[in-house]
Order: C-alpha cells, then structure tokens, then sequence
C-alpha cells in the first residue's frame, strides 16, 4: 500500500493503473453525453412530446442504463460500466432515430440542394460553352439538364429539397454521361484557343472548376478502392492548395506565374479523375 502510495505521488503508475485511469475517462465522457440526451434537452423534448410509444420506451431505458452505469463506474466496475453506458447510448440512439429531427434535416437538405445546384449549373455552363462542338446525342442530354436543372430550382424554392436533390443527380447523371463519352473520344475540350495570358487564366480557371466539380461524381460512381481514393484525397488537396496560390499571385499581378500555378491545379485535378478511374485527355486551349 505504502509503495502504491509513493508511485501515485511521485507521478509513476504502474501501465494497468494507467489503463484504468483511461478508461475511466473515456467512461466518464460517455455518461455526460448521456446525461445532456436524457436531460430536458430539445432532443429528450422533442421524443416525450411526440407521443411515439417506442421512443419513449427506447429513451427509458437509456436512463436506466445510464443510472446503472454511473453506479457501476462508482463502484470502480469498469467493464460493466462500459457495456451499461453503450447500451444506454444505443437506445437513446434508437429513440433519435424514431423521431427525427424534422427541422435540422431541413437545414440539411438545403445546403445538400444549395451545394449540389451550383455545382451541376457550372457543369451545364461548361457543357455549354463547348456547345458547336456537341454530338446529338450530347445536346439532347444538355438540353435534359437544363430542364432538370430548372426543375430542381422551382421545387427548392417550394421548399422541397429533397426531391431537389433527386431531380439534380438525374442532371448530373446525363452530365456525367457524356463526359464519359468526350473522354473516351478524347475530344473533350472545356476551352477555346486563348488569344492573351489573360483569357489563358480564364480559361484555365473556368476548366478547373469543371473538372473538379466531376471528382465527387467519379469517386461515387466508379467506386475506387480505399488506397485509390485516398490518393484521390492527395490529388485534390493538392489541387486546392495550388489554386488557392495561383489566384494569390494573379491578385498580385503576376499573371505569368499565377497562370503556370493553375495549369499544375489542372494536371492535380486530372490525376484525381484518373485515378478513381476516369482518365482525361491533355489540358488544351489554355496556352496563348
């Protein structure tokens, strides 16, 4: 008992002590997220007043589980207050579940929708800049978003996002098919012939963001594995990181460097298409 006592006051305890005061803590972060669901919190509030005869039942017994779990850590019984406390969270969880949060799903929804119809009308304007040099088969599809795309715009403005959504990734469907099409082509070009360095950055910014905006489509539907993906991760980080300098150095006016900046943004932003499997042709068109 005496060495206990000095290896606790001189700051040395032994690796089992160690583990144990870990977990306590861990223990003791869990009971208080908890204790703020099972409080009067606008989430227990909103599960009392729903009258749903499941949920209550469900956030019951988290209170109990919690209850007994905090009896259990009290006791020093850490095991068992580990699977008292989990159980508590998982049916407070459950009670969440059966009643949602109507009004931060909402909120949700509408960023998604905000999100998803900026990026789907650069991909249209990009489409559309490119329009002389569209198959039939590419101009119906472009004239099919567009009409998505304003349906999706009347019925957020109605307030229902969530079919929004659904109506804009139809559009992006359509979009993204064709890319497919121009790249296995490899006739795609998202620019004209620049005449100045000037139109050569406007050009190459205005390719940027197409590009980047298909790098979530092609990661969704092509699927690339874990290592794949995270290399995807690398590309676009670095892709950012580089655009961010380019439209630094252009803010500057040095448009020569700001340019050849947003040309390696472009190259990043290829390298992440083809490795989650969708290969590009050479940047074209952003050379004066």
């Amino acid at each position: 008992m005496a060495a206990a006592c000095l290896l606790a006051a001189s700051g040395v305890l032994p690796a089992q002590a160690q583990e144990d005061a870990a977990q306590r803590a861990q223990l003791e972060q869990k009971l208080r997220l908890a204790a703020m669901l099972i409080a009067d919190s606008p989430t227990a509030q909103r599960i009392v007043a729903s009258g749903h005869a499941e949920a209550r039942a469900h956030l019951e017994e988290g209170r109990a589980h919690h209850a007994q779990a905090a009896e259990l850590l009290a006791r020093g019984e850490l095991a068992a207050a580990r699977k008292a406390i989990d159980d508590a969270l998982k049916h407070l969880g459950s009670a969440r579940r059966l009643v949602p949060d109507h009004a931060a799903r909402q909120a949700q929804l509408q960023r998604r929708h905000a999100e998803l119809q900026a990026s789907t009308e650069r991909l249209v304007d990009a489409w559309r800049g490119r329009q002389a040099d569209l198959s039939a088969q590419d101009s119906a599809d472009l004239a099919s978003a567009a009409d998505l795309l304003a349906g999706a715009r009347q019925q957020g403005s109605q307030g229902r996002h969530e079919e929004a959504i659904a109506t804009l990734s139809r559009a992006e469907k359509l979009l993204l098919a064709g890319y497919y099409r121009g790249v296995q082509n490899a006739t795609l070009d998202y620019t004209q012939r620049a005449g100045t360095p000037a139109e050569a950055w406007t050009l190459a910014l205005t390719q940027y963001h197409a590009l980047a905006d298909l790098v979530p489509l092609a990661v969704r539907d092509l699927k690339p594995a874990p290592a794949a993906l995270a290399l995807v991760e690398r590309y676009g980080a670095a892709a950012s990181a580089l655009l961010g300098q380019a439209q630094q150095r252009h803010q500057a006016g040095d448009l020569d460097q700001a340019l050849a900046d947003l040309r390696l943004a472009v190259l990043q932003i290829q390298r992440a298409l083809s490795t989650a499997g969708l290969a590009t042709p050479a940047p074209t068109g952003i050379s004066p």
